[in-house]
């Protein structure tokens, strides 16, 4: 973590980042940059400067890792001295260099790396090679000055997108905006010298802001930039905060007052709750693929079977073709295999219509899947993907004629999202060789992957199911074989508690506003009508028990019962009679839709026959009631040993089911946003109101979902007795308080 430091025959010194692998800006880093700056710059042998990345890549930004050193000490160390002061200080010896000092951007600059790059006084950049300022992605900002320079030198057209977006410019759009100097035509860092040796020192912060760009400002540029923005990242503060900067930097103000005006801004948002939701979700991605005592190394993949032509099992063979992986795709009939393929094909060449996809490329796809209605051709695949209906006979009839016909390494896999999996692989000679690798739909487009833990799972065939999700691109994580695994149970009390509501008087447009008011990218009642009505209906009919409740799925179902038996199952099931591409409780045509008055009626019929008076609800009342059971079925998930790490319930919510980034997950959400005392305290005011209706009312179902998990009350009790104060920066209190009862105790 430091910088290399070489002065070449010609004078010129070439001081090379050197922190693998994206020789990010550690404060170790920073530290030697600043004193191989000066101590050039103080060499009278050295006659220019050329900065440089080890190993073809500039500089990845700042050491998130190390933002826990700064948010230590907390907001009130920073009342004289903003967070991000001593970076500007490296900045500022960079760009007050009386010698020359050219950064020779030969990889990826983004973040803080461009900003080196920027308070060097010229950049030459790789042609490969591209820039941009992604902070904003973890609810910050560029804090080492990057707002005050880049409109300096760029069009506010292009400044403000990289700023309030982060996307990334490559080498040639950088080069036209004015970002960088010069395109490298050989070697770069050779390049970069005889620029330095030619031209005399040109720090950006000497330079006005364009005229233009003044104009445009304060033209309505920025206000129509910061609405848009907002718009677009619903509830974030850091577009607003970056906003700012910018209108600081095209005032009347000096450079440094801009630079001040950036630092209060970076210091608010570091501490800001939103900035470490997007931190702790950027770790927990890293995170997931780790599995404690886990060494076993995976087995070699060449080819997939995939039992099941459907929806599910076509998306599931489109990504592994895509990956490289030949696939055996099966099903029961010629109709329903020649179906699949078809909609597989299409998807591709749709792509191909669209110009995403070379026609060459999607044929060569197409070949590589052999479709079949012979279980023999499963002879040698390495992996298999059950999946059939939801039906656990028809799944243990399927297992045992792929037990006979598969070779006795192959990992056999079920997609199921919620029966047992143990019961399921117990027909199995060799159950260690069983898991589940639960996709989400459809699945060629859906980035999460439940790989479910079965009790006699061998440690290879956790290694190769993990591996298997990272070699398609899925976020895997590994969870525990109970009811509904971690998403769908999590999910199936907010599916309850959204009927519940709906039979007490809230409006089916309340909650699906007040579900995306929250963030959620659409509403209880739009989610149910996606992935089909008819879901859990045809399983309590299958278990012949229409009012069976399990941790998958709970009442009330008058309402789903009644739109089941109409065969109104959502987008799925379209009504030609009203020219309807879907019915469900919303009439769907094309992209639109509205509420089926029907559904209204028949709630209003519901409430007669059940004896409940319609009452008003409020907006606060329905947030918490859909989604504080979800957080407590979280933590009782947590404590019952079924995910590894809170983190890892976060990323099942971020990428299966659309929670808010912003918030960072429902475990996230639950300590740092509500606060684990307030939510058992709302919890145990709900569960004593549900039990109450319950007991005066036989028509309703009884629900435990309320009932605070017990890990929620350790927590608190935890907090209480002051523990928050040995839990390390970083670290969630439920993990903290799970690891000292694995320990034995009940202290860190």
């Amino acid at each position: 973590m430091t910088t290399q430091c070489a002065v070449r025959p010609d004078g010129v010194a070439v001081v090379t980042l050197d922190n693998a692998p994206v020789n990010s800006l550690a404060e170790s880093l920073l530290e030697s940059l600043k004193a191989n700056i000066a101590k050039v710059v103080a060499d009278p042998k050295v006659k220019a400067i050329v900065v440089t990345g080890a190993g073809g890549f500039f500089c990845g930004g700042a050491e998130i890792s190390e933002f826990a050193k700064l948010i230590g000490p907390g907001p009130g160390a920073y009342k004289e001295r903003h967070a991000s002061k001593g970076f500007h200080e490296v900045m500022d010896v960079i760009d007050g260099s009386p010698k020359t000092v050219v950064a020779a951007v030969n990889g990826l600059a983004l973040g803080g790396g461009l900003e080196v790059a920027l308070a060097c006084h010229y950049r030459v950049i790789s042609p490969k090679a591209s820039v941009g300022f992604p902070e904003v992605q973890l609810g910050l900002l560029p804090g080492g000055q990057g707002t005050q320079r880049i409109v300096r030198v760029a069009p506010l057209e292009v400044a403000l997108p990289m700023l309030l977006t982060g996307a990334p410019q490559k080498a040639e759009k950088a080069l036209k905006a004015g970002i960088v100097d010069a395109m490298a035509k050989g070697d770069i860092v050779e390049e970069a010298a005889q620029l330095a040796l030619s031209k005399p020192p040109a720090p950006i912060s000497k330079r006005p802001v364009p005229n233009a760009t003044r104009f445009k400002c304060y033209g309505g540029g920025l206000d129509g930039a910061e609405a848009q923005a907002v718009n677009r990242a619903k509830g974030m503060i850091a577009p607003s905060a970056i906003i700012s900067c910018v209108r600081a930097a095209c005032g009347s103000g000096s450079f440094q007052e801009g630079t001040e005006v950036e630092g209060r801004e970076f210091t608010k948002l570091l501490f800001s709750v939103q900035s470490g939701a997007l931190r702790h979700l950027f770790f927990s991605e890293k995170m997931i693929s780790k599995v404690p005592g886990l060494k076993a190394a995976p087995a070699p993949m060449k080819k997939v079977g995939i039992l099941g032509a459907g929806l599910m099992g076509g998306g599931i063979a489109i990504c592994c073709v895509q990956k490289g992986l030949q696939v055996v795709l099966k099903d029961a009939k010629q109709e329903w295999l020649d179906a699949g393929m078809k909609s597989i094909t299409g998807i591709w060449m749709g792509q191909v219509k669209r110009g995403r996809l070379p026609e060459a490329k999607a044929k060569s796809y197409i070949g590589m899947i052999k479709p079949t209605l012979a279980f023999e051709d499963f002879k040698d695949c390495d992996l298999i993907v059950e999946a059939v209906p939801e039906i656990m006979s028809l799944k243990k009839e399927v297992f045992l004629a792929l037990d006979q016909n598969t070779k006795p390494d192959t990992l056999i896999c079920t997609n199921t999202s919620g029966l047992n999996i143990d019961e399921i692989a117990s027909v199995l000679k060799d159950p260690s060789r069983c898991m589940g690798t639960h996709f989400f739909s459809p699945a060629n487009v859906m980035q999460l992957l439940e790989n479910v833990r079965t009790a006699k799972a061998s440690d290879k065939t956790i290694a190769t199911c993990m591996a298997f999700g990272k070699l398609l691109g899925k976020k895997a994580v590994l969870v525990g074989n109970c009811d509904g695994f971690v998403g769908n149970r999590m999910i199936a009390t907010y599916a309850s508690q959204a009927s519940t509501l709906l039979e007490e008087g809230a409006s089916v447009e309340q909650l699906e506003r007040v579900a995306e008011d929250f963030g959620m990218p659409m509403g209880p009642m739009s989610l149910g009508d996606l992935v089909g009505q008819e879901l859990f209906w045809k399983q309590r009919k299958a278990a012949g028990d229409m009012k069976k409740q399990t941790k998958t799925y709970m009442g009330p179902y008058d309402l789903n019962d009644w739109l089941c038996e109409k065969g109104r199952f959502g987008l799925k099931t379209p009504d030609k009679s009203i020219g309807a591409n879907g019915r469900g409780i919303f009439i769907h045509k094309g992209k639109d839709k509205k509420l089926d008055p029907e559904v209204v009626a028949q709630m209003e019929v519901i409430r007669k026959n059940k004896g409940i008076t319609a009452r008003v609800i409020s907006d606060e009342e329905v947030e918490e009631r859909l989604f504080f059971p979800l957080l407590n079925e979280g933590m009782r998930i947590l404590g019952e040993g079924h995910a590894q790490r809170s983190s890892d319930i976060d990323i099942v919510y971020l990428y299966g089911y659309g929670f808010p980034p912003v918030k960072g997950g429902p475990m996230f959400y639950a300590e740092n946003w509500v606060g684990l005392p307030k939510l058992l305290e709302r919890l145990k005011v709900h569960d004593a109101e549900t039990k109450k209706k319950i007991a005066a009312n036989k028509t309703l179902l009884p629900v435990d979902y309320f009932e605070p998990a017990p890990l929620l009350v350790e927590c608190v009790q935890a907090l209480n007795a002051g523990m928050k104060a040995k839990v390390p920066p970083g670290v969630p209190l439920m993990d903290a308080v799970l690891s000292a009862k694995k320990k034995g105790g009940s202290k860190l």
